[in-house]
Formats: structure tokens, C-alpha cells, sequence
């Protein structure tokens, strides 16, 4: 679900500035800004989950988008940058020192980018990362992980700086109006925007007026980084494809130090709660398009996970197929992963969907050339009818057997399960977070 809003420009031209934020479940914002008067239009820090709805957006509106924009490398989501450039044949955009592969310009400090009959100044706003811009289009400010509302971004990793993000925010609000609208590359609250007089009014970091006090309590007791952070760099800087699968013995040793949190279990409740991996989503294989959301809310790589893997398969082409990237299946499944040495959580036996359709086919198949044999030749075609099926399944790794099953009340929990909870960039900074934790004492902070 997008949201509009149209800025009416400074500028004595007679056009609007049209403004469509897509926020994403794990707090991230991308953005179309378009010039409604000319259908020029550029996109800003595209979410690989968002691209089909970026796309169709574009088409449907008749714009041309003449410009992707990365604001910074992104080290806790998928940049879907590469893939909306390349539908929509734009020109991708992102500062020289993030050295992006198949970016064809890099903005310098300053530089005015046409948008119609509009123009967009792209600013160099080093701290969170040292390749950081932001945008400044007709009254509208669009911050990336610089500046949020009522918060800062991080500076702990990919050579961030806290004393560079202090000189980059009063830079920005000396050079820039009060009345500049906000738009963040982050947001946890469903806000959508705010203005930079109401940050310097009520952001508890923009009330820190030195440079060492604001280096300091930026810096301290920062949170882990964030989850399956290399493969995310490779990604988005070198264009590397996410794998679609990977053995369990590489992954021991990341779900054993926090990369849980990007594990999704598509088994039966039944069989989670017998055995699971700690910090693990459960959305069982048939609630997957219903709670795609949760999905998306979990840690990129997603790395899909049943008990031998052929769940995971499937649900990897399904998840697929609602436009969802960054899907990993770990090869072998749960067996593969406690045969490498990962402890799991062990609680009920259950009896596994892949043995429940071996008894049940290979039943069927008996009772099939028993009443052929004793009632009606005919009848041996129920035993056909099931080894067509199971060949079907192993050809296709779709299994319709499998899947009526899963729905059976015996393979359904048997009390409430505690799915691991969000991941992401989350204001309170949980592990994977791009945002600082508010500055001591900032309830009293306030500029004057």
C-alpha cells in the first residue's frame, strides 16, 4: 500500500512535484518523485521487494524514470537499484566512493540534476557511510539514513563517521529552509514525513550542539551489525545474485552467531514445535502468500528452511512469484543443518510430512491392487492414479498430497508459537539496526 503526496514547487513554473513513498515492512522507505508536468520521474533507494510495485507505478502513470538513485550502500536490505534501472532503462546513480558495478554517474557535491522542468541538487552527506547523499528537490529533502524523524542513522560500520554525520546535519539545516519537507530513508512508526524545523524543534540529536558530545553518545554501546551483511555487499555493490540455495554446513556457523533471525520454517506447526532452529519465523508453507508481509519484514538473505528441503523449494518459487528477492534455500534442510552440529530446540516428537505421504501413497497404492485383485480390475487404477502422482511430484517438487496433509488438525500446533520478531532498522536499534538509540538524557533535550 503507497501513499501520495504532491509538494507545490517553489519555483514559478506552473508544474507540481508528486511525491509516492512505498514503505516496506522492515522500516525501509523508496521513493518516486516525479514531475507531473512533463511524466519525468526518478526513484530513490528501491527495495528489491518493491521493484514490481515501483514498475507499475511508472507504467502506469505514463512516466519516464530518468534516474535511479542509491542515497548510500545499504548493508541490511537488497537494493532492487540494478533491476528497476534495467526494466525501465534509467541510469543509475550513487556516489564515486561506493563503487556500485554498473553505475553510470556519480553526482557530484552540488551537482543539479534535471527532472522535467524541475531540478534535483544532489548533496555529499558523509556519516552514516562515506559515500551518502541526499536530495534536494523543490522544498523536499530526501535524507536516506542520515536524518529520521526524531532520530539519526548509525555510523559503527561501513566507515561511518559520527563526527562526519555532526558536520553533514548543520550543514543541512544552515543550507536548507525551515519549512524543507522530510522525507527518511527509515521509519518505524508509519510516520511518513516531518519538516526540518520540526526536527530541530524536537530531534533529540540536533539538540547536541558539540561535535565531541554528539561523537560520543552516537558512539556508545552500539548494537551488533546487521544480519547477512556480506552477502547484502555483494549484492549491492558488485551486483553478486543473492544463491537460491546453499549447503547447511555453511550456515552453521552465521545461525549460530544471530543470522537465525533470517530463517523462515515452511513446516507443519507440529513439526516446528517437535524441532526448530532458535530464532527461527515459522509460516508454514500454505500461509505463505497470506503473510507475505512477514516475509518481507524478515532479514535478506531469507534463507527458507524445511526438513529435507524440497518445502523450501516450493516455497522459494512462490515467494518468488509475489515479487519477493533475496530467497535462499538452505540445502538439505533441518537434518542438514543438526547433521552439520547446529543445536536446535527439540520439543514433542512429530512425525514428519514427507514419511505421512510415503505411508499414505504407499497405502493407497495397496488398497488399490487389493480391490483390483478381489473386486474389479478397474480398480487398479487408483494404484496408477498414485504413481502418477508421486512421479508428477518428483518431476515438478510440487507434492499436492503434502500439502492436503500439512492442513490436517494433527499437524497443526498444538499451542501458540513465538515467531522471532521483526528484524531490520528498527528506531530502538535491535540487532540488524540502522538507527541510533536516542542520546542520554534526551528527554530534556531540545534546541532552543
Amino acid at each position: 500500500m503507497t501513499t501520495q503526496t504532491r509538494e507545490r514547487t517553489s519555483s514559478s513554473l506552473e508544474t507540481d512535484l508528486l511525491v509516492v513513498p512505498f514503505p516496506h515492512p522492515q522500516g525501509c522507505r523508496s521513493y518516486l518523485a516525479a514531475d507531473v508536468g512533463t511524466k519525468r520521474a526518478l526513484a530513490i533507494d528501491p527495495h528489491l521487494d518493491l521493484v514490481g510495485e515501483l514498475e507499475a507505478r511508472v507504467r502506469r502513470e505514463g512516466w519516464t524514470l530518468d534516474y535511479v538513485l542509491d542515497t548510500h550502500t545499504h548493508a541490511d536490505h537488497p537494493s532492487g537499484s540494478a533491476e528497476l534501472a534495467r526494466r525501465l532503462s534509467s541510469v543509475r546513480l550513487a556516489h564515486e566512493l561506493a563503487h556500485h558495478r554498473g553505475v553510470a554517474r556519480h553526482p557530484r557535491d552540488g551537482e543539479e540534476l534535471a527532472l522535467g522542468r524541475l531540478k534535483a541538487r544532489v548533496l555529499h552527506a558523509p556519516g552514516h557511510t562515506p559515500d551518502h547523499l541526499v536530495l534536494a528537490l523543490e522544498g523536499v529533502l530526501f535524507a536516506g539514513d542520515t536524518l529520521f524523524i526524531g532520530g539519526v542513522a548509525r555510523t559503527d560500520f561501513l566507515g561511518g563517521d559520527a563526527g562526519q554525520l555532526f558536520d553533514t546535519l548543520q550543514r543541512l539545516t544552515k543550507l536548507l529552509p525551515g519549512e524543507t519537507v522530510l522525507y527518511p530513508g527509515h521509519d518505524y512508526a508509519g510516520r511518513e514525513r516531518s519538516t526540518l524545523a520540526e526536527e530541530l524543534r524536537t530531534n533529540p540529536w540536533l539538540a547536541l550542539r558539540e561535535r565531541e558530545a554528539f561523537a560520543r553518545e552516537l558512539t556508545k554501546g552500539a548494537p551488533p551489525r546487521p544480519a547477512n551483511m556480506d552477502d547484502l555487499l555483494r549484492l549491492n555493490r558488485e551486483g553478486t545474485p543473492i544463491p537460491a540455495a546453499l549447503p547447511a554446513g555453511e550456515l552453521v556457523a552465521r545461525l549460530s552467531s544471530g543470522g537465525a533471525s533470517s530463517v523462515i520454517d515452511v513446516r507443519t506447526g507440529a513439526e516446528y514445535e517437535s524441532e526448530h532452529v532458535e530464532g527461527s519465523r515459522w509460516i508454514p508453507l500454505d500461509e505463505l502468500a497470506r503473510r507475505a508481509d512477514e516475509v518481507r519484514a524478515t532479514p535478506a538473505p531469507r534463507l527458507l528452511l524445511c526438513r529435507t528441503g524440497a518445502r523450501a523449494s516450493s516455497a522459494r518459487d512462490t515467494l518468488a512469484a509475489l515479487g519477493l528477492g533475496g530467497l535462499t534455500v538452505i540445502e538439505g534442510g533441518l537434518e542438514a543443518l543438526s547433521a552439520a552440529g547446529l543445536t536446535t530446540v527439540r520439543g514433542r516428537a512429530h512425525m514428519s510430512l514427507e514419511r505421512q505421504v510415503r505411508i499414505v501413497a504407499g497405502s493407497l497404492v495397496l488398497t488399490g491392487v487389493a480391490l483390483g485383485a478381489l473386486v474389479h480390475p478397474a480398480l487398479y487404477g487408483l494404484s496408477a492414479f498414485i504413481g502418477a502422482g508421486l512421479v508428477f511430484a518428483g518431476v515438478t517438487d510440487w507434492c499436492g498430497m503434502g500439502l492436503v496433509l500439512a492442513r490436517m488438525p494433527w499437524n497443526r500446533a498444538h499451542g501458540p508459537i513465538a515467531s522471532a520478531s521483526k528484524g531490520g532498522c528498527a528506531a530502538t536499534a535491535p540487532p540488524g539496526g540502522c538507527s541510533a538509540s536516542a542520546p542520554a538524557g534526551s528527554g530534556s533535550l531540545r534546541r532552543e
